[in-house]
């Protein structure tokens, strides 16, 4: 009999819960207190994800809970009120019937450059290193999500900015890794996929919530911004070292990823290093620093969990363009991911209906050298005349 086959090792026997454990369970009924959707799963995954990288699109229905849980974590982290926390207005979308959309557009888009570069000013001093700052941009466009989220993630491969919004700057500015940013975006179906966007990005899925009992919470919560700004684990060495510490007596843990790059190699389509990498990293962060699972006190469980989230929020993402347009790949990708990962697997269903329906998006393309945007039209669908407009002078919803 093989350890992982051995019953003894199946069994959810006490755990010493270690501080981070601690942390999200304080998350979790946070959420639970203003009436959030009560899947800890899903709860866990955006604690998991802010974690694993400095940028994240909460994407979700309206009025699904998405600002609620943003509030709800940083109060879980910092406590009571608490500046460190800024929550800033995306698209001002209580405008757009005025015949000056652009204007307004052009003046929020100032305002939240000014705000976010002050942020990233005191997230740097010496200080504050120690300090836990978040800042979300709630209800964005699709042309806030190019400036402040595409275009940043694609400077940060250098892990430094030379524009931010409608700012550019002289020299090379480093982006603080204590500052976390989020965007929320109120559409049921994200398809802006963007090779730019994910390289520094996570975009996570909230699924429709009940109506919130209230938007507030009662109790305030002791300051956890150094746990878990310790907790964050990207380093590449301290990731596959604290895989191996965990998994490394498990039979062949990371098989299902194997299997996904056969599939894509056969279809000559490239499976990186570094997309591998960017997997890990996610699994490293679903264990907390004492070794205790996240989503579920099971290894085996929890590594189950983890796997399905980062296949289906870091591999998939990078190769729906290809899937879109290839049913033969779906359908072996599926092969794959079926039964075990449901959530990937409903990832690819998903884009195969958003491909038939004919609701998908473009992608933009960048020069490397000077980090400005080429001269291309980013268009999106409009869903009330079914032109597809320019998001820089949108004046409708992007969902």
């Amino acid at each position: 009999m093989t350890l992982i086959e051995n019953p003894l090792l199946q069994t959810r026997l006490p755990i010493q819960l270690d501080q981070e454990s601690e942390l999200v369970a304080q998350f979790t009924e946070a959420t639970s207190e203003v009436g959030i959707y009560s899947d800890r799963t899903a709860v866990v995954n955006f604690y998991v994800a802010l974690k694993s990288r400095p940028l994240m699109i909460l994407t979700g229905p309206e009025k699904s809970g998405k600002i609620a849980l943003v509030r709800c974590l940083a109060r879980s982290l910092m406590g009571g009120d608490c500046p460190q926390y800024q929550m800033l207005v995306g698209h001002p979308w209580s405008s757009e019937k005025s015949d000056n959309i652009a204007l307004f557009t052009q003046a929020q888009t100032s305002l939240t450059s000014e705000k976010l570069l002050s942020l990233i000013e005191e997230a740097w001093h010496p200080e504050n290193t120690h300090r836990l700052y978040i800042a979300c941009i709630t209800r964005l466009s699709p042309a806030e999500l190019l400036s402040f989220f595409t275009e940043v993630s694609y400077q940060l491969r250098n892990g430094e900015l030379m524009q931010f919004g409608d700012v550019h700057f002289s020299e090379p500015l480093p982006f603080p890794p204590n500052l976390f940013l989020i965007g929320t975006m109120d559409t049921p179906h994200f398809d802006l996929w963007n090779k730019d966007l994910l390289s520094n990005a996570t975009v996570v899925h909230w699924p429709k919530a009940g109506l919130l009992t209230r938007t507030y919470l009662k109790r305030d919560f002791s300051s956890q911004e150094s746990e878990f700004l310790r907790s964050c684990t990207r380093n590449r060495q301290a990731v596959y070292h604290k895989i191996h510490a965990i998994l490394g007596w498990q039979r062949q843990p990371l098989r299902p990823l194997v299997e996904i790059e056969a599939v894509l190699q056969d279809h000559n389509i490239q499976f990186s290093d570094s997309l591998i990498d960017e997997a890990m990293v996610y699994l490293a962060n679903s264990w907390s620093s004492q070794g205790n699972g996240l989503f579920d006190p099971s290894t085996s469980r929890n590594l189950e969990i983890a796997l399905d989230l980062a296949i289906a929020q870091t591999i998939l993402p990078h190769t729906a363009d290809a899937m879109q347009r290839n049913p033969v790949l779906r359908e072996e990708l599926l092969a794959v991911l079926s039964g075990q990962f449901p959530r990937s697997a409903a990832f690819i269903s998903a884009l195969a209906n958003r491909y038939q329906d004919g609701l998908i998006g473009e992608t933009i393309e960048y020069d490397s050298s000077t980090y400005l945007r080429k001269d291309v039209r980013f268009m999106v669908k409009d869903l009330v005349c079914g032109m597809e407009i320019d998001p820089k002078t949108a004046a409708g919803q992007s969902d």
